[in-house]
């Protein structure tokens, strides 16, 4: 077989998952060629930049080219025409942001059923690794893996902190978020709770501007430096290739050509994300108990409102490298986590329209509040996938079934209470918090979910290989297990990590002739 077409490793996914595997293996084994394939195209700036540290310019065309079936459609101009009545598939279109597009743009609900009918996706190299929020909080309590060691899993999590270069934020703080962060303690702190502090963010300052971590970050120098790298874009992982139980390639479509062709590897991971990645496995035949079961995203409930006279920007010495939210993290007793965000002190580019002469934000006291809680998982909550019909890229067909438990009931208002709670201290609003449309979290756990035992109820061992199939590893949200409240990113690369450290171990005992090399 021709040498181009054998590989060590195949990554599916460049985002920050698969990103994650990449660096870990290339670094211990720089002798191993490794293939990692993209469905989406190449985008602006440096490889698996973040759309924030690029021009405007860049950035409008990166979020254009990651839209997969929407490419090329300004959301603005989207919106700018639609009345009520001319599109039920239009209903969830406010909830899009640029550079995504929706799972299922006209789902379909069974009595009841909540669905997730804002969940989205990018496609473009870097994953949505290149447009996310940049928190990083540690996985508190139950939020944490029960069968993992806290050890194991603290020395993997500092790990993906270097990744990522996150930032933990001081307390006390300074200026107004410290004078936020005090009054929101005094509503929300209490006994047997995770004080309030602030947001540990993946961000730098370089030369005067604050840089956000993308997948580039982890990336880093990786193509530069490992001569067996090789990262392929608008390339579809249409299935992985099993023998006798074992995982020994690919099959994959240059969607430039629309040609199909295979290649051959000791090692396949698939690092789709977390809807995408149960795809390839169902496309594939892998289909254990569990695949797609388990989904869950956080509830998601934001408010905006006006700071009071108390917290005026103007009266607090404005301190340009200060862009802290403050938090106050998930707790068992509480399981929700409360954010709480002055514009004012903001380092994202966010346009609020208004045109020339509207109010700068610089100098304005508007706030957002954020508050997110943990969903009960039950089995039923799936995506399922079709036999017969095919999505944009040619994969089955998704369909997401999704409702919600007395418990979610509960805590939602739970949410409410604590988001009012807070706005009354800080300021006034002019509506209630709202809960937003399901899957407007982008965070999307479980459906390939990581378990101790090969017991029918999970996809892949702690390790992330999964079950049954040897030599075949999972990455992304989609194998965490337990609820969160906050943003995985950072779990999600802690456990990729973890399980890469140890495929790459492996590698790096292997000489070179046999390490996949065709000779």
């Amino acid at each position: 077989m021709d040498q181009r077409e054998t590989y060590d490793v195949v990554i599916v996914g460049s985002g920050p998952a698969g990103a994650t595997y990449a660096r870990t293996i290339g670094e211990a084994a720089p002798h191993a060629r490794v293939l990692m394939v993209e469905v989406g195209p190449v985008v602006p700036g440096s490889r698996g930049d973040h759309t924030q540290n690029l021009t405007d310019e860049e950035r409008a065309a990166a979020q254009l080219l990651t839209q997969g079936p929407d490419a090329g459609v300004v959301r603005a101009q989207a919106l700018s025409d639609i009345a009520p009545g001319i599109d039920p598939s239009l209903e969830f279109r406010q909830t899009i942001l640029p550079g995504l597009f929706f799972v299922d743009p006209r789902p379909a609900l069974e009595p009841g059923e909540v669905g997730l009918p804002a969940a989205s996706m990018a496609s473009g190299v870097g994953g949505m690794g290149i447009h996310w929020g940049t928190s990083s909080p540690r996985p508190q309590q139950s939020e944490r893996i029960p069968f993992i060691d806290a050890d194991d899993m603290d020395a993997a999590l500092d790990r993906a902190e270097e990744l990522l270069g996150t930032t933990a934020h001081p307390i006390p703080g300074r200026g107004l978020p410290e004078a936020l962060r005090t009054a929101v303690a005094g509503v929300l702190d209490g006994p047997d709770l995770n004080p309030t502090g602030f947001m540990p963010t993946s961000t730098r300052w370089e030369n005067g501007s604050l840089r956000f971590a993308g997948t580039g970050a982890i990336l880093g120098e990786l193509e530069r430096d490992v001569p067996g790298f090789e990262l392929r874009s608008e390339t579809l992982a249409e299935r992985v290739l099993v023998e006798d139980g074992v995982a020994v390639g690919a099959r994959l479509r240059d969607r430039r050509s629309d040609t199909t062709y295979e290649v051959r590897a000791t090692h396949v991971i698939v690092c789709a994300d977390g809807l995408r990645t149960p795809q390839v496995l169902f496309a594939s035949g892998i289909r254990p108990p569990a695949l797609g079961h388990y989904l869950n995203e956080h509830f998601q409930m934001a408010n905006f409102l006006m700071l009071s006279d108390e917290f005026d920007p103007q009266q607090f010495e404005r301190d340009p490298e200060n862009v802290m939210s403050l938090i106050t993290p998930f707790s068992d007793a509480r399981p929700l986590q409360m954010g709480v965000i002055p514009l004012a002190n903001s380092a994202f580019k966010m346009s609020m329209g208004g045109g020339p002469g509207a109010e700068d934000l610089s100098t304005s006291r508007l706030a957002v509040t954020a508050c997110y809680a943990a969903k009960d998982i039950q089995y039923s909550d799936a995506v399922e996938f079709s036999e017969t019909e095919v999505d944009f890229y040619g994969m089955p067909r998704m369909h997401i079934r999704y409702s919600r438990t007395d418990a979610d009931l509960a805590v939602i208002e739970q949410m409410r209470q604590v988001s009012v709670a807070v706005a009354d201290r800080l300021g006034t609003t002019a509506e209630g918090p709202e809960l937003a449309a399901g899957g407007s979290s982008l965070h999307y756990q479980g459906t390939t979910r990581m378990g101790p035992t090969d017991d029918g109820t999970s996809v892949c061992s702690p390790d992330l290989e999964v079950w049954g199939v040897k030599n075949l590893y999972l990455g992304g949200n989609g194998v965490i297990p337990t609820a969160t409240a906050s943003n995985p990113t950072l779990t999600t690369v802690a456990l990729a990590w973890r399980a890469a450290a140890r495929l790459a171990a492996r590698l790096a005992d292997a000489p070179a002739d046999q390490a996949g090399i065709s000779v």
